[in-house]
Parts: structure tokens; C-alpha cells; sequence
């Protein structure tokens, strides 16, 4: 019996001893949050001040957006079919400028949305670049990361980054920014969400990245999905015969994370080679972001009749004069038809009058 309660002791002792360590490694793998010999993972500031190449108000098909320095945000939406503007986003400022209309389609009081900016990248001529609207809901507890990308005065929602993000998140010297980025290289997805709207867009579960070789003739498509593993500079890689390419394991794109292998392998399987981009690109003037589809928004020009008024006060302005459109009416479901007469010709009405055979016989021996 006590050799039995001895042995039970033991076997207790070791089941402990192996529960402490199983616990412990585990633990220092959550609290570890780069693997060894791999760059810390840069963080994201976000900034009140709005960059030079967002502000301002922008256009798009059914909606005006508005970001100012002076009075943050504002979202207009173009209901409709675009014949009636609704004030549905805008700061409390806004109403001593003018006062919102009461309706069935506007609701009481506007939407009063807090935002904030993240600059991802800029090119070297500052004529694009990326950045992600840290976007704080009425109800919702944490901001919302919501990515953009601008070329040219336009806004797109579907866009690529040159180079990995190790490297363009610790780029920090103007030499480094200054050339002027070749064909060739990895293009990573930097977009997910489906629009800037008054609550939280719809966010995928995919994303594509690419891989760009031999002068822009060889595209390798890299498929990327939502994981709940902790992001990093990890690389991963694939084989295409004696080639390898190196690309990165994780995307981060606003508050999610992306992954395209499986687990902690290093190895992407299934890689799709063609010799174009699945859609028609556009690239930056410098060739580091390529955008993909319509523009989502453009800017509105900054004429003559803006620049004696603030950014608010002309985007009232606008509101205005687009509610003041008055729609032509329809036209009618069953269109009035009139009766259509065929009229003979004289010739043929005189055809049967005696009174004129004499006259045309005349006239057919003159």
C-alpha cells in the first residue's frame, strides 16, 4: 500500500513538472513578438493634421468628402440617383453655417465622426501615396483603419506597394526615397476595405499580391488570407525552377493581418504565373504603387469661386446648389400616339377625274 501511495506521489510530482514547463514555453512564445534575427515591427503614428495631398473635398458618384484641418471631416451622401445631398456626416460647426435640412432621409443629429491620419508611403515627386484614416465611429470603441491610396487627385480603394514593408517602413533617409523604382520586385496588397462611409466598411478575406520578374514579363500571384497570427517582417518564400523569390510571409493592412502559407511554414505552394496583372494597372509616376480599377473619389479643382471661401463653407455651398436641381419629369408609361394618314399624291387623286383627260392628253402630245 505505501509502495502504491509512493508511486502515485511520483507520477503526480512528474504530471506537475511537465504542466510548468509545457506553461512556460508557452508563455514566452506569446510574450515573444519578433522571431530571431527579424527586424521590431515599426508602429504606426497617427496624426490630427490632415497630408497636403488629402485635403480638400472629393467627388465621387454618390457621395462628397471633406477633409479639413480646420474642421476635421465631413461626408455627404448623394441619394437619390444624385438628386438629393445629404449632410450626413459633419462636425457641430457646421450647423451655425447653415442649418440641415429636416426630411425622411436625413436623420437627426448628423453623424459626428472623429479621424485621424497615418502616412504608409509617399513617392518621391509627391504626387501619390498611401495612407490609412483612423476613423472613430459614434459607437464603435476602437478607430477603424480604413486604407487609401491617391494618384494623381484620385483615390483608389485597390492598390499595391512597392518592396516589402520592412523596407518601406524604416525607410527614413531622402537618398533612399530619391530613385525611381524599376518593374521588377514584389508588389504587396495594402488594401482591403470597401469604401469611406458613415459606419464600418466591409473588410476581405483575401487579398492578392504580386511578384514582379524578368523586366515586367513574369508576374507571380501570391494569395494572401486573414489569420490571427502576430504580425512580422517574416520572409517567405517560392521556387519557380532555379529561381527563388523572397516576399513577405504577413501583410498588415490597417487592424488586420494576412499570411500566405500555412502555420509557421516558410514554403508558398500553389503560385500562379502569367505574363499581365489579372487587371489593368496604373502606376504612381515613380512606379512604387500601382492602383487598380475606376478611381472611388476625385478631388474637386480649387477655382476661382473657392478661394474666397473656407473649405466648409464651400462644400455648404455645393450642397446647395445641388439640391436646387429640380428632376424633369418622367416620361409618360404609355406615350400619347397620334393617327398617321397616308395622303395620296394629286396625280393619283386626278387619275379618275374626267374633267382632266383632255388637259393631260394636251400635255402628253406637246
Amino acid at each position: 500500500m505505501k509502495k502504491f501511495i509512493s508511486l502515485f506521489l511520483f507520477f503526480f510530482l512528474l504530471a506537475g513538472l511537465f504542466a510548468q514547463t509545457s506553461s512556460g514555453s508557452e508563455g514566452l512564445v506569446s510574450v515573444r513578438n519578433e522571431p530571431a534575427g527579424i527586424p521590431e515591427v515599426s508602429v504606426r503614428l497617427a496624426s490630427e493634421r490632415v497630408p497636403s495631398l488629402l485635403q480638400g473635398i472629393w467627388q465621387g458618384s454618390d457621395r462628397l468628402v471633406m477633409f479639413s484641418n480646420e474642421n476635421e471631416f465631413a461626408l455627404v451622401l448623394r441619394v437619390f440617383y444624385q438628386w438629393y445631398n445629404d449632410r450626413a456626416a459633419e462636425p457641430a460647426s457646421f450647423s451655425e453655417l447653415k442649418s440641415r435640412d429636416r426630411n425622411d432621409t436625413t436623420t437627426s443629429p448628423a453623424e459626428d465622426i472623429q479621424i485621424s491620419y497615418i502616412t504608409i508611403v509617399e513617392n518621391p515627386s509627391k504626387t501619390a501615396g498611401v495612407y490609412e484614416l483612423s476613423v472613430k465611429y459614434p459607437h464603435e470603441k476602437i478607430p477603424v483603419l480604413i486604407p487609401i491610396c491617391i494618384i494623381d487627385g484620385k483615390i483608389y480603394l485597390d492598390f499595391l506597394i512597392k518592396d516589402s514593408a520592412s523596407v518601406t517602413d524604416l525607410r527614413l533617409t531622402p537618398e533612399q526615397n530619391s530613385e525611381k523604382s524599376n518593374s521588377d520586385g514584389f508588389y504587396r496588397a495594402a488594401s482591403s476595405a470597401s469604401g469611406i462611409m458613415i459606419a464600418p466598411p466591409v473588410f476581405s478575406k483575401e487579398v492578392v499580391s504580386y511578384y514582379v520578374s524578368g523586366g515586367g514579363n513574369e508576374i507571380y500571384r501570391i494569395r494572401y488570407w486573414l489569420s490571427e497570427m502576430a504580425y512580422s517582417y517574416e520572409k517567405a518564400s517560392f521556387s519557380d525552377g532555379d529561381k527563388i523569390f523572397s516576399v513577405d510571409k504577413y501583410l498588415r493592412i490597417g487592424s488586420r493581418v494576412y499570411q500566405c502559407t500555412t502555420g509557421r511554414s516558410t514554403k508558398i505552394r500553389n503560385i500562379q504565373k502569367s505574363s499581365k496583372f489579372d487587371r489593368t494597372p496604373l502606376y504612381d509616376s515613380d512606379g512604387g504603387i500601382i492602383a487598380f480599377g475606376s478611381p472611388y473619389l476625385v478631388k474637386v479643382p480649387e477655382g476661382d469661386e473657392r478661394a474666397s471661401l473656407q473649405t466648409s463653407e464651400y462644400l455648404l455651398k455645393v450642397v446647395e446648389d445641388n439640391n436646387k436641381r429640380r428632376k424633369p419629369a418622367p416620361k409618360p408609361l404609355f406615350p400619347p400616339t397620334f393617327p398617321k394618314y397616308r395622303w395620296k399624291e394629286i396625280t393619283e387623286l386626278e387619275l379618275y377625274n374626267p374633267s382632266t383627260w383632255n388637259k393631260r392628253n394636251l400635255d402628253i402630245h406637246k
